[in-house]
């Protein structure tokens, strides 16, 4: 059956929508504001479920606000360590919302050609190591593979002469 000229264009146009909409999707999950922003969406989420659980969801903005140093104050009392756990989470959240201060990307930039330096020499360690052991993981290759061999001949042999005392016994 052939198609005809319209049904290809039209094929191809479907064809082009999906495609547009995959590229869309990829562009959008890669892109470095999204994932950011879906970063941060999730560390949200995840602070006010641990805050939930720990402090208890508050009818309404009022009673929350009112009730918040009664409540830490009963937390505290009954379970410290959740407390100090509540807070080192929201010091996270804060850390990671905040931009990286002028004296934390000067270090950085000044630990950078240490790091680098360091994976490289990590990296060239790891080759030279990977390249010494290479010769005797060969030789334990051939060596396993010469140990079958000679026990696969050993039963063979085993197997024969098995099979001819059961002929000898047979006919006898």
């Amino acid at each position: 059956m052939a198609q005809t000229a319209e049904d290809l264009k039209a094929q191809l146009a479907d064809q082009r929508e999906t495609l547009g909409r995959d590229f869309e999707a990829i562009g959008d999950r890669v892109s470095p504001s999204r994932m950011a922003q879906r970063r941060k969406n999730a560390v949200r989420e995840r602070w006010q479920s641990t805050k939930d659980r720990v402090m208890g969801s508050a009818g309404s903005a009022g009673e929350a606000v009112s009730s918040v140093p009664q409540g830490a104050a009963n937390v505290a009392q009954g379970n410290p360590l959740a407390l100090g756990l509540v807070a080192f989470g929201a010091g996270l959240v804060v850390a990671t919302l905040l931009p990286e201060s002028k004296p934390e990307q000067q270090l950085a930039e000044k630990v950078q050609p240490t790091v680098e330096h360091a994976a490289s020499e990590l990296g060239s360690a790891a080759q030279e190591t990977v390249e010494q052991l290479k010769p005797k993981a060969q030789a334990a290759v051939e060596e396993v593979k010469s140990s079958a061999q000679d026990s696969v001949q050993q039963v063979k042999g085993e197997a024969s002469d098995a099979a001819s005392r059961t002929a000898e016994q047979a006919k006898n």
